[in-house]
């Protein structure tokens, strides 16, 4: 029989970043405000998988959006702020747009939808179209029509230009030019952190002048029981195939200071007894796993030692019913 928690702990080294009020700074200092300064917000939208959370990452200088090889793995917006002199970009990460009738999935492609029209400015994410291909992608298709019914500016970004070589980025480039208007095409490679300078100068100047929303070391407004939630699941993700990570949710139930360490429980909810043996493994062996390789990067975002425990518990059809989303965050 599977134990259903399993407890790890471990010595941390120093990391540069604190935290303050719960929320996740860098170690520069407060600037003074400035009446030239100038603050926007910038959604990043696009289908799942086109890398739109490791360009945040790559933005901020910080693994704050869970990354995996998996699509629809972001399931929340995220803000991710970066301040560079009198500039303030504040990123708003957000779940894939595809077409899906779960309840679960439909919540996610509303906040990226939402999110279309209550930014100053947005960067839609696409890949370099396949050499067989000669139009979008259909979902691509829908974005382009929630775009042509917003008010607001929109940069195309063509990512993974290193996955692709020139002709597929200038045929890619052409086929989106006809089929919509955007303030700018910037091809770039987020994983490679190529012209990603080029697409900072040109964000700079959308920025509306306004003084900053957020303290000039703030990266964002989320919490640290968020965060820690968010690379549990990033784990399990990780660690898990087939269709298992998209059934579970992860809850922090502790998040305690004591002299030695923090001490953090998260209950990790699937929705059936099935998924819950293969989370845990034989003799605890996955969950242990999930567990280490989430802790160590616990310690990593927070700069201290962590004492993690994971509980399973079956929720069923948490997915599909409106009162376990709302139970389990998604609002």
């Amino acid at each position: 029989m599977h134990s259903s928690h399993e407890f790890e702990q471990i010595l941390a080294p120093p990391f540069p970043f604190t935290s303050q009020s719960g929320f996740i700074f860098s170690e520069s200092n407060t600037i003074e405000m400035s009446s030239q300064e100038h603050c926007g917000f910038i959604g990043l939208i696009g289908r799942p998988n086109v890398g739109k959370s490791t360009l945040l990452n790559k933005l901020i200088g910080q693994d704050l959006s869970i990354t995996t090889p998996k699509p629809q793995t972001t399931r929340n917006r995220l803000i991710g702020i970066r301040t560079q002199g009198a500039s303030q970009m504040v990123f708003i990460d957000t779940p894939g747009i595809h077409e899906s009738n779960l309840p679960l999935n439909r919540k996610m492609i509303d906040y990226a939808v939402k999110t279309l029209e209550e930014t100053d400015l947005n960067l839609w994410l696409v890949e370099p179209l396949k050499p067989h291909l000669k139009e979008p992608h259909p979902d691509d298709k829908k974005i382009l029509d929630l775009i042509r019914n917003s008010k607001n500016k929109t940069i195309l970004v063509i990512n993974k230009m290193d996955l692709a070589d020139r002709a597929r980025v200038l045929r890619t480039i052409d086929v989106f030019s006809q089929n919509g208007s955007f303030a700018e095409i910037i091809p770039l490679s987020a994983l490679k952190s190529t012209n990603l300078e080029s697409l900072l100068e040109q964000l700079e100047q959308y920025l509306p002048e306004h003084p900053f929303f957020f303290e000039s070391d703030q990266l964002t407004d989320a919490s640290e029981r968020f965060l820690v939630a968010e690379l549990v699941r990033e784990q399990i993700f990780r660690k898990l195939q087939q269709e298992l990570p998209y059934s579970t949710a992860v809850q922090v139930e502790r998040f305690e200071e004591d002299p030695n360490c923090l001490r953090i429980d998260c209950l990790v909810c699937v929705e059936r007894e099935s998924q819950k043996g293969i989370l845990i493994g034989k003799g605890g062996t996955m969950l242990k796993q999930i567990g280490t390789a989430a802790r160590e990067k616990i310690e990593k975002l927070l700069g201290q030692r962590v004492f993690l425990a994971l509980h399973v518990k079956v929720v069923k059809q948490w997915t599909r019913k409106t009162h376990h989303l709302q139970a389990l965050g998604y609002h």
